[in-house]
């Protein structure tokens, strides 16, 4: 059903489904929750949207889940590798990966840590700051075909509910999951 649904594909609008095919699914299958295979479902979505907004702004040398780092590093912040795993839940190879491939497009730069020279942290490039407009008004537009869908109040639930389960496969205290930014329903512009 996904095969052909990739943030280059232009017919891949959104991610088609049956609601009802998936509720006949779950009654087959008793006692199991369809909660991972819909995040995968969002996920996916959420991420095509990310990727084919990326393109429309002329950003195509990055795929959505750069967003995850770049988002907190915009503002200047220098932080370490370690730091970065923490904040966005990704473990420590995974976010190499993914510096490593900002870095190579000049997104980011490593640097040594002023208070330890064993430690690099990673800092944005002029042209990594140069992102945050565009992923702001990404981020917006989400939000605002969310909860367009959904509705203010039923949005806040889904997020709620989706950090609450997402804590039981990750209860770890200083966790991004435990994480939350301003969002326009909570009165910051």
């Amino acid at each position: 059903m996904f095969a052909n649904c990739s943030p280059s594909n232009e017919s891949c609008d959104s991610i088609p489904f049956d609601i009802e095919q998936i509720r006949e699914f779950a009654m087959r299958l008793p006692n199991q929750t369809m909660v991972p295979f819909l995040a995968g479902l969002l996920l996916a979505g959420t991420s095509a949207f990310v990727a084919e907004e990326m393109r429309k702004r002329g950003i195509e040398d990055l795929i959505p889940s750069h967003g995850n780092l770049l988002v907190h590093l915009f503002g200047g912040e220098a932080l370490t590798v370690t730091e970065l795993a923490q904040r966005t839940g990704r473990t420590k190879s995974t976010i190499s990966v993914l510096a490593g491939k900002l870095e190579k497009a000049g997104y980011l730069r490593r640097e040594p840590d002023p208070a330890d020279a064993r430690l690099l942290r990673l800092r944005l490039t002029e042209k990594g700051e140069a992102l945050e407009d565009a992923f702001a008004e990404i981020t917006a537009e989400m939000h605002r075909k969310i909860s367009e869908g959904l509705g203010e109040q039923e949005l806040a639930v889904l997020e709620a509910l989706l950090a609450k389960s997402a804590q039981i496969f990750n209860p770890q205290p200083d966790s991004c999951l435990l994480y939350t930014s301003p969002s326009p329903r909570d009165g910051a512009t």
